[in-house]
């Protein structure tokens, strides 16, 4: 998501790399700012990765609509970690996606494909209007500045 203000996905070096109505894939480099007193990935910042990707895929699936989504709930096991300097990648695919909630399965992999974390992240849909008094909002439009791939998302 590109805005006039620096956001988390800004702070972590999150790319997208490629999304579709079923998929979305980003990367993120290990780095001091993602990383624990150990130089390892910070399993917050394993979080807030989960967390974007899936909001972001929920705003695409949205596009066109008088819709948003907000995070609602994050439940995630971390299995394994990353050094600095790895790159790691979240892979998110809807689970649900209905017209009140989406859920969506996010697992965070290294260089070997091996699950470094495991998540379900769930979205609030809510319409626009109800945000900030109708006001746009960064959450309310960052599917309107996405870095990700178009890929002709749609709502399910």
């Amino acid at each position: 998501m590109q805005t006039s203000n620096p956001t988390m996905q800004d702070f972590l070096g999150i790319k997208f790399l490629s999304s579709d109505h079923k998929k979305l894939i980003a990367s993120m480099q290990v780095t001091e700012r993602s990383s624990q007193v150990h130089g390892l990935l910070n399993g917050g910042a394993s979080l807030a990765l989960c967390e974007i990707c899936a909001g972001t895929l929920s705003l695409k699936l949205l596009e066109g609509t008088e819709y948003t989504a907000l995070g609602a709930q994050v439940s995630a096991n971390h299995l394994r970690s990353a050094p600095l300097g790895a790159t790691v990648r979240c892979i998110v695919t809807p689970l649900k996606t209905g017209s009140r909630l989406h859920v969506m399965d996010c697992k965070v992999v290294n260089e070997k494909d091996e699950v470094l974390c495991s998540a379900t992240v769930t979205n609030m849909v809510v319409p626009r209007a109800q945000i900030a008094g109708g006001k746009k909002t960064a959450d309310s439009t960052a599917a309107e500045h996405t870095s990700a791939p178009a890929g002709g998302l749609c709502h399910e």
